[in-house]
């Protein structure tokens, strides 16, 4: 009987792992399209972004007491 459990306990990870593996082909794949896209039209995505997240101003620098 144990040896069953043990058995279906193994069985569960390996498709887990299954799972997991073949959602992180398909991330992988996104981002290496991404980087593709980007290294294309690096100069188009810059000039979007920076109107989309407009750069934070430098956060000024502290006092430091004597």
């Amino acid at each position: 009987m144990a040896n069953m459990n043990v058995r279906k306990s193994i069985q569960n990870k390996i498709e887990s792992l299954g799972k997991e593996i073949e959602t992180l082909q398909a991330e992988l794949k996104r981002w290496e399209k991404i980087a593709a896209d980007y290294e294309i039209n690096s100069e188009s995505i810059d000039l979007i972004l920076s109107i989309q997240l407009p750069e934070k101003p430098e956060p000024k620098a502290k006092r430091v007491k004597s």
